[in-house]
């Protein structure tokens, strides 16, 4: 009686190990009537286990305890039957509350809005552009599964809600494929689904929205829903759901993963990277590495190095992104489930439903980086320019929905080839080539050689006068002689 619960576990156990996948499962637990059902259970264990043991101390044939047995048995109790049952109930009630501040959104249809104020500062004006609105999906039936995943920047010392990162992903599950598009985060004039344009910079639509609730009647106050809307008018898509992420917290859920593997297509040092457990600047070598917490954050976010910008930066971010995904299908959420539900739950908010996430995580389960088409918007789908609203980018919507079409095709078609993410290269990760990084010397200026100085001309010694024999003295003349005076007659 005492193990026949246990035995039955383990038979249950086993025969839905070989009929699930490992990441369906995990994403099965997750459902809320799952979660109490795993509660009520294991209170039911607790209460078999107990009356087992109650037979075996209290049955007729047997002799009775003694007092001194009676501590025995209650340490056998506490140690076999109640510990387990206590720790399995306290492992599932961390899980329920953590997921509850996940999963904070109901899903919501696309923002409906009403007759907004108006504002010419930030939002303007504009004819909806039929070739804008977004298609019906070619077949209904399997659709897409698009979703906008951020990167906020909200972290230690920081005050804003700015969505620097904005990734568009996009799950085939004909194809068993996944398409990502990044949105650079200084694009102005993205139209809105009222035919509306945001004049501001896309990544202030989440904050300028939860402060200006009156310009998008019909919103639910979050801002997610108004940029799930415009990003989704300029691709032409529908993007019901998004995951909003924090920085400080991303952190935590890496190393709860025990870190990542990226493909670092080419080595840059940032000297002025100083967040987040670098003070020195962050650096790192070309080639597979292994990533933690700290580095992977870094390796994500640092923009200022030589040959970095927003647009090779939002590259890296996909690849991080690639990198936990390929974590959590190989098992790295079973190292610490406790501890990485707590991260997530510190990270992590979203609005896709708990109930379709068995079905994305058995496809994701198939999808290697093989399966994987990224690309950014960049150059020449945007064009550079400044003015009062400071550096922006201005998106050239039509080429941006050619962008669209082409690695967001119909479900059950391959996107263009060129988006697929390169072969990652030979060999192990390496946890070596990351580093501080300090600005390169400046060269000290080659001084410039002195001119030998020219030899001023030796004069030429004045030959000493020959001494002249002085005169010999004039001798004193003598006296006149005196003038004869003829005498006197």
């Amino acid at each position: 009686m005492f193990g026949l619960p246990i035995l039955g576990l383990i038979v249950l156990g086993l025969g839905v190990l070989v009929t699930t996948s490992g990441p369906r499962l995990a994403a099965t637990i997750l459902d809320p009537g799952v979660l109490w059902g795993l509660l009520g259970l294991q209170a039911a264990i607790l209460v078999w286990r107990l009356l087992a043991v109650g037979t075996s101390i209290w049955a007729p044939q047997l002799s009775r305890p003694t007092r001194r047995d009676a501590l025995p048995i209650a340490a056998i109790l506490l140690v076999a039957v109640v510990a387990p049952q206590a720790y399995a109930g306290y492992t599932t009630e961390v899980a329920r509350e953590a997921l509850d501040e996940i999963f904070v959104e109901p899903s919501l249809p696309p923002v409906a809005y009403g007759t907004p104020e108006p504002d010419p500062s930030f939002l303007e004006s504009a004819a909806p552009s039929p070739s804008l609105s977004p298609s019906p999906s070619p077949t209904p039936t399997v659709p897409r599964v698009n979703v906008l995943l951020l990167g906020i920047d909200q972290g230690i010392g920081r005050n804003t809600y700015l969505t620097d990162t904005m990734i568009i992903a996009s799950l085939d599950p004909v194809t068993e494929t996944v398409s990502m598009v990044s949105v650079p985060r200084d694009m102005v004039d993205v139209p809105l689904p009222d035919g509306r344009k945001f004049r501001g910079k896309i990544n202030g639509l989440v904050s300028y929205a939860r402060h200006h609730p009156k310009q998008f009647p019909g919103s639910n106050g979050t801002g997610f829903d108004v940029l799930r809307g415009a990003l989704g008018k300029l691709l032409g898509i529908d993007i019901p759901y998004h995951a909003a992420v924090n920085l400080g917290g991303f952190i935590q859920v890496v190393n709860k993963l025990r870190g990542i593997d990226v493909n670092v297509a080419r080595s840059f040092c940032d000297p002025t990277y100083h967040e987040y457990g670098y003070t020195h600047g962050f650096s790192i070598t070309k080639g597979k590495h292994h990533l933690n917490g700290n580095q992977a954050l870094a390796y994500a976010r640092v923009r200022k190095a030589a040959g970095e910008s927003d647009f090779t930066r939002a590259a890296r971010q996909q690849e991080v992104l690639t990198g936990i995904r390929d974590r959590i299908v190989k098992g790295g959420f079973i190292d610490d489930p406790i501890g990485l539900l707590r991260a997530l739950s510190k990270t992590i908010t979203t609005n896709v439903p708990r109930k379709i996430l068995p079905d994305l995580a058995d496809t994701m389960a198939k999808v290697g980086r093989q399966d994987t088409f990224r690309t950014v918007i960049t150059s020449p789908l945007i064009a550079s320019g400044s003015d009062e609203r400071g550096s922006i980018q201005i998106p050239h919507l039509k080429r941006i929905l050619a962008l669209s079409k082409a690695i967001f095709p119909p479900t059950g078609t391959m996107p263009e080839k060129k988006y697929r993410v390169p072969k990652a290269g030979a060999g192990a990760p390496t946890t070596s080539g990351i580093a501080g990084c300090r600005p390169a010397a400046t060269p000290k200026p080659t001084p410039k050689p002195t001119p030998k100085p020219t030899p001023k001309p030796t004069a030429k010694p004045t030959a000493a006068p020959t001494p002249t024999a002085p005169p010999e003295p004039t001798p004193t003349p003598s006296a006149a002689p005196a003038e004869s005076i003829p005498a006197a007659p």
